[in-house]
């Protein structure tokens, strides 16, 4: 209901993010729809004052964390939690938009100290926790997954796994698309840009960039490749790859701007990865080239040869066939991209996105 008090809790300080975006400098995305629904006259907050270096609680509870961590890879942020307790019983509903943020809210609730209803949205847990159902922390999870009122993933595949593996009840999770900023990706640049480049971006560990630099070597095109140092550990890059190292978004737009086409190469781990390039990109109107991971096809309704390029995962061979496709029929890549961009306007947008959440909201 829009008379309820929402609290909005991020991973990481999101004020910068707002103000950007109002000045048409950065995306929306980091927001979640929190922006939109403010416009549709919700009353949301967030606070960034629990993720400063002077929290007094982060030292104190980082050996908990870095034991998690050490675990399941993945963060708990009971620091941030806490530090915000006071704020959490002030609101009529919480919305935990990351899961090192939100599952310290909810194991907060299952002991009792946290009453609010909570939106709990999972993106990348069930990755980290496959192998590790059983281990300590596997049980503890399994414990506190069960204390969100609206629980939502943003694949199939990960609701597989929570229902399977984790004793989640068939039903109490749903899937929620996800959503990036249309409009600040599909604006062209002033200046006029020529698009001679082939591109790829992405952080996050699922990436399979040696798949990319075997199927791209000795090819006659340039590649750019914005991603963390972690993600080309001791690959050998071609010649004709230039790498870029935790590129800013605004960087990464410029990419774009200046791609013939954007590949998304990521390893099968039965977990959403790739995702947000593949919005970003496509909304960017470029053709779209991506492992065909169930993280990708149980996340979107793009169908292949019509809005995107599947390859099959770790096939190089396959990926340089599907360049060399895209590079030689120009007409069937503008197709491709035209197709995914109009698909992503409708579906996949951070105003879907706060629409879904309104409705979540609505009925709590």
């Amino acid at each position: 209901m829009k008379e309820s008090r929402i609290l909005f809790v991020y991973r990481t300080p999101r004020k910068h993010v707002l103000e950007s975006w109002e000045k048409a400098k950065m995306p929306d995305s980091l927001l979640f729809g929190a922006n939109h629904l403010i416009k549709k006259g919700y009353k949301i907050d967030f606070f960034d004052s629990s993720y400063s270096i002077f929290n007094p609680f982060h030292p104190l509870f980082y050996p908990l964390e870095h034991s998690i961590i050490h675990k399941v890879g993945m963060g708990f942020k009971i620091d941030q939690a806490i530090r915000l307790m006071p704020k959490l019983r002030d609101y009529d509903i919480i919305v935990a938009t990351g899961d090192s943020a939100g599952l310290p809210i909810l194991a907060l609730k299952y002991c009792g100290v946290v009453k609010t209803p909570i939106i709990f949205m999972t993106a990348g847990l069930a990755g980290a926790l496959k192998g590790n159902e059983n281990s300590w922390v596997g049980k503890f999870y399994k414990k506190i997954l069960r204390m969100p009122d609206v629980f939502t993933a943003y694949s199939q595949i990960e609701i597989d796994f929570f229902v399977k593996k984790m004793g989640i009840p068939k039903g109490k999770i749903e899937y929620m698309p996800l959503g990036t900023d249309w409009d600040y990706f599909s604006k062209k640049q002033k200046r006029k840009t020529t698009k001679n480049v082939i591109c790829a971006v992405g952080v996050d560990s699922g990436r399979d960039y040696g798949t990319l630099f075997r199927a791209v070597e000795d090819l006659p095109y340039e590649i750019e490749v914005a991603c963390h140092p972690s993600n080309i550990k001791g690959l050998k890059i071609p010649n004709n790859v230039k790498v870029h190292l935790n590129a800013p978004i605004t960087e990464v737009k410029e990419i774009f701007d200046r791609s013939l086409i954007s590949i998304v190469p990521c390893y099968e781990r039965f977990r959403s990865a790739g995702q947000m390039v593949i919005l970003e990109s496509g909304s960017a109107g470029l053709p779209v080239i991506a492992s065909k991971i169930a993280g990708i096809t149980s996340a979107f309704k793009f169908k292949n040869k019509k809005e995107i390029l599947f390859f099959e995962p770790e096939n190089a061979d396959d990926l340089r066939n599907k360049i060399k496709l895209l590079i030689q029929k120009p007409k069937t890549a503008q197709m491709l991209g035209k197709s995914i961009s109009q698909t992503i306007h409708r579906d996949y947008t951070t105003k879907v996105l706060a629409r879904n959440l309104a409705s979540y909201i609505d009925n709590l």
